[in-house]
Parts: structure tokens; C-alpha cells; sequence
């Protein structure tokens, strides 16, 4: 699972993180380590769980999307027993229908690991509105978790479009899509 820098760059070309289209929310967080530190795009902080295992962290967007691959930034030479060792990924419309997409393995994460959700969907890709990672356990069997960053890719064409090609068909919407 775990990539090198160039290996990276090859694995999330043509792809775009679209994390930020998305509500995120936690089971827990500790005081001063909020679930918005996994999008600051700063591998120095991080967010820390509050409490007892499984810990979630649930990704909800509002309109149903594509995704390619759930990417983590793990830091085992930091965060040893902080450092998730085993995740389950499951995804849906809504809590009510989550269903199963994959559990990883995970031997002492350094960097970014690379979760291939697509392979679960149609088409290589995983289509959903909420995508929960539950983490399962940490290494030497530590309490809390610390994830350090997080994306959610997904094909750049399907976010890369100009005003002029949105896909908006009404005839309201059309009647007033002209600048007077």
C-alpha cells in the first residue's frame, strides 16, 4: 500500500482530491486535534480520537460521487501506537445502507497510503454519498488514532468543466443564464 513520492504522482494522475466538496465528522476528537486537520494539507498536525476503538470518520457529500481512491498520510515513526493498523471502508447513500467496501492490513505506515476503492465499484469507480473509515486497531495495540491527512480522489473529468458546459437543462434555468 505504500507509495513513493513519483509512484504517487503516477497513481493520482488524472485524478483530483475532491475532499473538500465534503462534510467531514468523527466519532471523537481529542481537544485541540479537530477532524478539520486531515484537510490543512500540513503533514505536521493532525487529528487525534477521544475514546474507545472503533474510531470513524465519516466523509458525506451532498450529491453522489465517483471516487478512485480513499489516500491516508500516516506517520508510524511519530505516531507508533497513535498509527491506525487495520481500517474498514464502507460506503452508501446514508448511514442507513453502508455496506462493506474493503478492511487493509497495515504494517507501519510512513507517507501516503493509497486505497483502491474503485475496484469495488462500476467501472473502477465507487459511487457514493457518504464514505465512512472506521479504524479498527492501532499498532502495539494503542487507544487513540492520528491520521495526519486525508483525500478523496476522484477523475478530473468529472469536476473539470466550464460555466458554459454545466448541466443545468431546465428552461427556467436557461431563461436566466444570460448576463443582461
Amino acid at each position: 500500500m505504500k507509495k513513493s513520492k513519483s509512484e504517487t504522482q503516477k497513481l493520482t494522475d488524472g485524478l483530483v482530491d475532491i475532499g473538500n466538496l465534503a462534510q467531514w465528522t468523527c466519532s471523537s476528537e481529542k481537544s485541540g486535534f479537530p477532524i478539520r486537520l486531515v484537510r490543512d494539507d500540513n503533514v505536521e498536525t493532525y487529528w487525534q480520537s477521544d475514546g474507545s476503538q472503533p474510531h470513524d470518520i465519516h466523509i458525506k457529500f451532498v450529491k453522489r460521487v465517483s471516487v478512485k481512491y480513499i489516500s491516508l498520510y500516516l506517520q508510524y515513526t511519530f505516531d507508533e501506537s497513535y498509527t491506525p493498523d487495520r481500517l474498514r471502508i464502507s460506503a452508501g447513500t446514508g448511514f442507513h445502507d453502508l455496506e462493506l467496501v474493503t478492511t487493509v492490513q497495515l504494517e507501519e505506515p510512513t507517507g501516503w497510503v493509497h486505497v483502491p476503492v474503485g475496484d469495488f465499484g462500476r467501472n473502477g469507480l465507487l459511487d457514493a454519498n457518504l464514505i465512512e473509515v472506521k479504524i479498527l486497531g492501532n499498532h502495539q495495540n494503542g487507544k487513540d488514532s492520528h491520521v495526519r491527512l486525508m483525500k478523496v480522489y476522484a477523475p478530473e473529468t468529472h469536476f473539470n468543466f466550464s460555466i458554459d458546459e454545466l448541466p443545468y437543462t431546465s428552461t427556467q434555468f436557461k431563461s436566466r443564464n444570460q448576463l443582461r
